[in-house]
């Protein structure tokens, strides 16, 4: 096959993407600019539980809604993310008492406040269930 090919085709592709009106998570014209002055806040008890976890929403949020992290001026809209605390469900355990597969669960609260007023979306939950082969520990000793 011709070494020219895979460039040309590369090209052509990248040109219908952009002809069909796809966007690029991140790129400041997807959203407009109506979160370019907008500031995230996250809050509750699963923040001091996982301020890792918190920060990574946070950071993905504001990358994927074009939100600086600081603005010189004071933010017209707030979007408040109430993180509720992490929760890990025991699901299998083997013949010998240990627990081997888990469920966690994630419930995040959204308010937008805007102008004075404030809205609520829906709760959203994740759940993933993940398995941890041979945990050295019973399930009962180590989690209440």
């Amino acid at each position: 096959m011709n070494h020219n090919f895979f460039p040309v085709l590369l090209a052509l592709l990248t040109l219908f993407m952009a002809a069909c009106g796809y966007r690029f998570a991140g790129d400041p014209q997807q959203l407009g600019r109506q979160w370019a002055n907008a500031t995230i806040r996250m809050e509750g008890p699963g923040t001091e539980q996982n301020p890792v976890l918190a920060q990574k929403i946070k950071d993905r949020l504001r990358s994927l809604m074009v939100i600086p992290s600081h603005t010189a001026t004071a933010p017209d809209r707030t979007l408040h993310i109430q993180l509720e605390p992490t929760q890990r469900k025991r699901v299998l355990e083997d013949a010998s008492g240990r627990a081997d597969q888990f469920e966690m669960t994630i419930e995040v609260r959204l308010t937008l406040e805007e102008a004075g007023q404030s809205r609520q979306f829906p709760v959203i939950i994740w759940l993933a269930k993940y398995y941890e082969p041979k945990a050295g520990a019973s399930f009962l000793s180590t989690y209440p």
